[in-house]
């Protein structure tokens, strides 16, 4: 086939095009412009993506010509974006999270799905069917859970724009509410690994879910990804139960095809891939690099074709904004509830968490406690490169390293090439045995700890711009936390 037959082709890639590009183009913009904002918003590039998209989308219409590229990046490269998210799991990390947070995540489900009912159509007075698209939405995976009980509720089309619109603009509140309540302590109790369950079972959209998790750390990345998959199969038996029940309550109505969350299952098949065979660094990154501008394609596109105009609709603005504020309150109050229910806290799970063959006094002290400095260390980011354990062949080994490449910046750019290291490009050091040094990074150059995290740049400039935004007290305690590794 030609290339002019190619485009032309049924699939409509020459329609999809023109929306593509510039999804990706605003996407570059807005990754720009979260660089140079400073924390908390240039830690969390895809929030700042979604409200870029929203600001553009309510002064500008989205044109008609732009709308088929925009809804595949929606749909479709959102998926994509999914999937490659199986590239920082592994089959290890799946079995570690265990059956509790996914429980956590099904009391939720049905908690936030029948108070957000409830409340929606008794107290706020809306229409049953928009409350229930609304429910759905809160409670599970946001807009495509919605469009798939539309489809088989057959609810008004109306009631979809306005369901969407809400979901959309209230899991964006989220997405900018929860990294700043944790970074500012006000959620007690919980570690990365507790937030990114808090997370996982509680934000609305999957594409928010990245981005609040991933402003805090990598772990909390990796179980809220988890977690929140695990709500997203739970669509379908939902849906299931809901087309037996309207099954019995319209008996000659023509059944409607339960939809099935394909895309779940590539996430599958790509873990176990990154489970058994190992990528290089350099492949790694690259991806996962990709799978970030996926995310923030994904946000814009969103924004631009959220209309603030729907939510006069159905009844009133203050009624959808008062549900939405509501959907927000119930499904982060019972998953935070949960959470610390099940003693899935920071202190709970630390000596759960130790590394196989470490001793009680080691397993007691720093991170694996909470203590003040270990929190701040996490908190900043430092834990994004320097990672708590990995898994060995006898169990995790304590390193406080991912062991890959990154690009630090200028100031540790010693001119020399190594394979596909150049030379701004330095393993990530372990942290373990950091106490008994007197001088530190590769080569001895720092004499203080100070010095040290000074000479951070390129992929570590936030991060260490972050450390030297926080109080003299809580820099050394975080010093104090390094020296007892």
């Amino acid at each position: 086939m030609s290339v002019r037959g190619w485009a032309a082709a049924p699939w409509g890639v020459r329609d999809k095009l023109p929306g593509i590009m510039v999804a990706g183009a605003l996407a570059l913009v807005a990754g720009w412009i979260a660089g140079g904002l400073g924390d908390p918003l240039a830690r969390n590039p895809v929030l700042v993506a979604m409200l870029f998209g929203l600001l553009l989308g309510t002064c500008l219409e989205c044109p008609g010509a732009l709308r088929p590229g925009i809804d595949f990046t929606k749909r479709y490269l959102l998926r994509l974006g999914v999937m490659l998210l199986g590239f920082r799991i592994t089959v290890v990390l799946l079995a570690d999270l265990g059956i509790v947070p996914i429980t956590i995540a099904a009391i939720e489900l049905v908690t936030v799905l029948l108070v957000v009912r409830i409340v929606a159509t008794r107290v706020f007075k809306l229409d049953s069917g928009l409350a229930l698209l609304i429910a759905v939405g809160a409670s599970i995976c946001g807009g495509a859970a919605i469009m798939s009980m539309a489809a088989l509720t057959r609810a008004r089309e109306q009631h979809v724009g306005v369901a969407i619109t809400v979901i959309t603009l209230s899991g964006t509140l989220a997405l900018l509410l929860y990294p700043v309540a944790f970074m500012a302590g006000l959620m007690p109790g919980l570690d990365d690994r507790s937030f990114g369950i808090t997370v996982g079972a509680s934000i609305f959209e999957l594409a928010a879910v990245y981005g609040a998790s991933y402003s805090v750390s990598e772990g909390a990345l990796n179980v809220a990804t988890l977690v929140k998959l695990s709500k997203v199969v739970m669509l379908v038996p939902l849906l299931v139960v809901f087309g037996l029940i309207q099954s019995r309550s319209k008996p000659g109505e023509a059944k409607a095809r339960v939809p099935v969350p394909w895309f779940v299952f590539g996430f599958i098949a790509v873990l176990l891939f990154n489970s058994v065979i190992k990528v290089h660094p350099q492949v790694r990154r690259l991806i996962l690099e990709g799978d970030q501008f996926l995310f923030l394609m994904v946000m814009v596109s969103l924004g631009l074709t959220t209309s603030l105009a729907r939510l006069r609709e159905a009844g009133g603005a203050w009624r959808l904004i008062g549900v939405g504020l509501l959907a927000i309150m119930v499904s982060a109050g019972t998953a935070y509830g949960l959470v610390s229910l099940a003693g899935l806290n920071a202190s709970a799970g630390a000596s759960q968490r130790a590394a196989p063959g470490q001793p009680e006094a080691a397993a007691g002290s720093g991170l694996a406690e909470g203590g003040d400095g270990a929190r701040l260390f996490s908190a900043v980011g430092c834990e994004k490169c320097h990672v708590r354990s990995l898994q060995g062949s006898a169990g995790d080994v304590l390193l406080y390293s991912d062991l890959l490449l990154h690009d630090m910046g200028a100031a540790l750019d010693d001119k020399i090439v190594q394979g596909d290291a150049t030379g701004a490009d330095w393993r990530t050091t372990p942290l373990i045995g950091l106490g008994l040094r007197q001088r530190f990074l590769h080569d001895g150059r720092a004499s203080t700890l100070r010095a040290a995290v000074l000479d951070h740049g390129g992929e570590g400039s936030i991060v260490r711009d972050r450390f030297f935004e926080l109080t003299e007290a809580d820099q050394q305690a975080v010093y104090r936390f390094l020296s007892s590794l």
